[in-house]
C-alpha cells in the first residue's frame, strides 16, 4: 500500500515537472516570436555618436529605408575610444554598406515621445567609407523648438515695445470711455442724460421721412422726375432729343449758326463787317467835336 503511494507521488511528481518544461518551451518560443529577435544568427554591431539622443532608450528600433533591421544595445555618456558625447551602439541583424554621404539622426515616432534612429546609407555613387564609429545628426525637437519660440515671444511682450504699445493703447481706451462718461465728444453727447442732441437727431429723422413721404407721393420735381407719372420724363426725353437735333444740325453746318461755324466765307464777311463798323465808329468819335464847334459857332451868328 506504501509503495503505490510512493509510485503515485513519483507519477505526479514527473508529470507536473513535463508540464512545467512545457510551458517554460512555451514562453521562450513566444517570447522570440513576438519579439521578432533572430537569436542563432550573426549580428553586426555598429557605433554611432551623437550630441543629444533626445530621449532615445535601449531597445528603440534601427530603421533603414523604413524598415527595421535592428535595435539599439546601449547608450554611454562618456568618453570611450575617441567617442564623444553620446555613444549609441546598435544591433543589427545584416552589415550595412555606408558611404560617404551618409546620414544617421534620430526621429520621433508618435506625438507621445517614441524615438528611433533612422539610417541613410548614402548614394549609391558616393565612396564606401568603413568607420569604427560614426557620427550622427542632432535631433530636431519640436517641442523645444516650441517653448524656445513661446519664451521669446514673452520676452518681447513683457521687456520689449509690444507691452508699451499695449500700455499706450489701454490707456487711449480709458481715455475715451472717461470722455464718453463724462458726456465728451459726439459719441458722449449721444450717451449723455442730456436729450438735446437726441431730440435734435430725433427732429431730423422726421424731417427725413417727411421728404421721403413727399417723394413717393410725387411731390415736388424730385418726386415727380421719381412718380409713375411719365410725363415730366417724357418732357425731358422731347427736350434732350430736339437739342440733340439741333446740335447735330449745326454740327453738319444747317442753319445760319451752322454755316457761320462751318463756313469760312461767311465767317470771313461777318468779321470784314465788324471791322468796317468799328472804324466808323471811330471815325466818328475823331470828326464829332469838330461838328459840334462848327454848330455852336455859326448858331451865335
Amino acid at each position: 500500500m506504501k509503495k503505490d503511494w510512493r509510485e503515485r507521488e513519483l507519477t505526479m511528481e514527473v508529470v507536473v515537472g513535463a508540464f512545467m518544461v512545457m510551458v517554460f518551451l512555451g514562453l521562450g518560443y513566444f517570447t522570440i516570436i513576438l519579439s521578432k529577435e533572430t537569436w542563432f544568427s550573426e549580428k553586426t554591431e555598429m557605433r554611432v555618436t551623437f550630441g543629444n539622443v533626445m530621449g532615445l532608450r535601449d531597445g528603440d528600433s534601427v530603421v533603414v529605408r523604413g524598415m527595421p533591421i535592428g535595435k539599439v544595445k546601449s547608450l554611454e555618456l562618456a568618453e570611450t575610444e575617441g567617442c564623444y558625447g553620446v555613444c549609441v551602439t546598435l544591433m543589427l541583424d545584416k552589415p550595412l554598406t555606408i558611404r560617404e554621404d551618409y546620414e544617421m539622426k534620430i526621429i520621433s515616432t508618435s506625438m507621445l515621445g517614441g524615438r528611433q534612429l533612422q539610417i541613410h546609407e548614402g548614394s549609391s555613387g558616393a565612396p564606401i567609407v568603413a568607420l569604427k564609429k560614426y557620427k550622427g545628426r542632432d535631433p530636431y525637437d519640436i517641442m523645444e523648438d516650441a517653448a524656445d519660440i513661446v519664451n521669446a515671444a514673452r520676452t518681447q511682450v513683457v521687456k520689449g515695445e509690444v507691452f508699451k504699445k499695449i500700455r499706450s493703447v489701454a490707456d487711449q481706451v480709458e481715455t475715451m470711455v472717461t470722455r464718453v462718461n463724462e458726456g465728451k465728444g459726439v459719441l458722449g453727447k449721444v450717451l449723455s442724460e442730456d436729450e438735446t442732441l437726441y431730440d435734435a437727431v430725433v427732429a431730423t429723422v422726421g424731417s427725413l421721412r417727411k421728404v421721403v413721404a413727399r417723394l413717393a407721393q410725387g411731390e415736388g420735381s424730385v418726386g415727380k422726375l421719381l412718380s409713375d407719372d411719365a410725363t415730366l420724363y417724357d418732357d425731358l426725353s422731347a427736350t434732350t432729343a430736339a437739342l440733340k437735333r439741333v446740335v447735330e444740325g449745326i454740327d453738319k453746318g444747317e442753319g445760319a449758326v451752322g454755316r457761320l461755324i462751318k463756313d469760312e466765307t461767311l465767317y470771313e464777311a461777318v468779321e470784314a463787317v465788324v471791322s468796317e463798323t468799328r472804324a466808323a465808329i471811330d471815325d466818328f468819335r475823331e470828326t464829332a467835336p469838330v461838328t459840334t464847334f462848327t454848330s455852336i459857332f455859326f448858331g451865335a451868328f
